[in-house]
């Protein structure tokens, strides 16, 4: 069953999400089982809600890229993160739109 993954990282730049995109390159190399990625930032920080197959798929990606790129950084703070397992997803379009 697919799952919502969201992920509230108070303090994170939007300079820092960069280096993180680019460093684990989930967009040049998509991570096994992810559908759907999507960033916004409030007055906190990084807001990000992403849909996955399973959360068997979150685990592995988390440990083998995310993970070791939030250290190799030099991100000390780390997300509060939530799971729920989704009722209906509906994506309608792939674009930035």
């Amino acid at each position: 069953m697919a799952i919502v993954w969201l992920l509230e990282w108070d303090g994170l730049t939007k300079e820092q999400y960069e280096e993180l995109r680019e460093t684990v390159g989930w967009e040049r190399d998509v991570p096994d089982g992810l559908h759907a990625h999507a960033a916004s930032f409030n007055d906190k920080g990084l807001v990000l809600v992403e849909i996955w197959q399973s959360a068997d798929h979150v685990q592995p990606y988390m440990d083998g890229r995310f993970l070791p790129a939030v250290h190799a950084l030099g991100i000390r703070s780390m997300p509060r993160v939530d799971l729920y397992r989704t009722h209906n997803v509906f994506m309608p379009r792939s674009d930035n739109g």
